[in-house]
């Protein structure tokens, strides 16, 4: 298959998981409760970005609202952020949970084709969205444009699997039931960066400077018990949606006691906790491009 072929493949593949009626439904439902949930992510991520008071920020694949609606509270009245997904669905989401704030613009926006003028931001930030980008090195290289020169692009992906509490319950009890399918490595899914400098040889190769990556492993809470837990992470993961329904019903039935099972290890009565990898990166706009 040719590359162009491949990534109109992975376009509509994207396209149809997160701007369908049932996950756009399914981040409504829970984005309150994922918001301290993915805390310690979004925090990791404002820190790589270093948000000024005052500054222009985009962030992409905004998905129900987080990370663009704490990034307004940073950047304060003088400032400004375009809150941007591909799913207008996601967008009417964000729009009804970005509470009294105005600094906030949602737009309808490819990463790929982004509609903003050269030079724009003074920030880009984008948590748990660039493993879906169908060309991340056209994606990259728009983020590149828009930010002003000496802007920053920061970014948090999943870490490595055997590192990651969360990822490795949720992903084993199925695996070792039947192997994940084997994709490309350009090909959209949650773990694509989890390598170690993966992320930042995609930033350097797109034309970024003074690269930052770094993993960390942090907190994600969960205020509900296991059972909850697997529930939202299912509706929530729709990339990996296919392969959870992909067993028959006993032998999925089993994988989801396992997961809950091993959930209940890190549940206290109040929180389920288990422990997650992430990557960060970040890289710099050069003044002379």
């Amino acid at each position: 298959m040719s590359p162009k072929k491949t990534n109109d493949s992975f376009s509509e593949i994207v396209r149809e998981e997160w701007t369908a009626d049932r996950t756009v439904n399914a981040w409504r439902r829970w984005h309150k409760k994922t918001v301290p949930h993915l805390q310690q992510m979004t925090q990791a991520l404002l820190e790589a970005a270093e948000i000024a008071s005052g500054s222009k920020v985009l962030d992409l694949a905004s998905g129900s609202g987080e990370p663009a609606v704490t990034i307004a509270s940073l950047v304060g009245p003088q400032g400004q952020v375009v809150a941007t997904d591909l799913s207008e669905g996601m967008l009417a989401v964000a729009r009804e949970n970005c509470g009294d704030s105005d600094n906030i613009e949602f737009r309808e926006a490819d990463a790929h084709d982004l509609p903003f003028a050269d030079n724009r931001f003074d920030a880009v930030t984008c948590r748990l969205g660039v493993m879906y980008f169908w060309d991340c090195q056209r994606a990259l290289k728009e983020i590149l444009r828009v930010l002003k020169p000496g802007g920053r692009a920061a970014f948090v992906v999943w870490g490595p699997v055997e590192k990651n509490n969360f990822a490795r319950i949720v992903i084993s009890p199925f695996a070792k039931r039947k192997a994940s399918p084997i994709l490309p490595p350009e090909a959209q899914h949650p773990f694509r960066f989890a390598e170690s400098g993966s992320l930042s040889a995609a930033l350097n190769n797109a034309g970024f400077s003074q690269l930052m990556e770094q993993q960390k492993v942090v907190s994600c809470p969960w205020l509900g018990p296991p059972e909850e837990m697997w529930e939202q992470i299912y509706e929530l993961a729709a990339p990996l949606q296919p392969f959870f329904d992909s067993f028959d019903p006993d032998e999925r039935n089993a994988a989801v006691r396992e997961v809950i099972e091993e959930f209940g290890n890190f549940y206290d009565g109040e929180y389920t906790d288990p422990t997650t990898s992430i990557i960060v990166a970040a890289g710099i706009k050069s003044t002379s491009l």
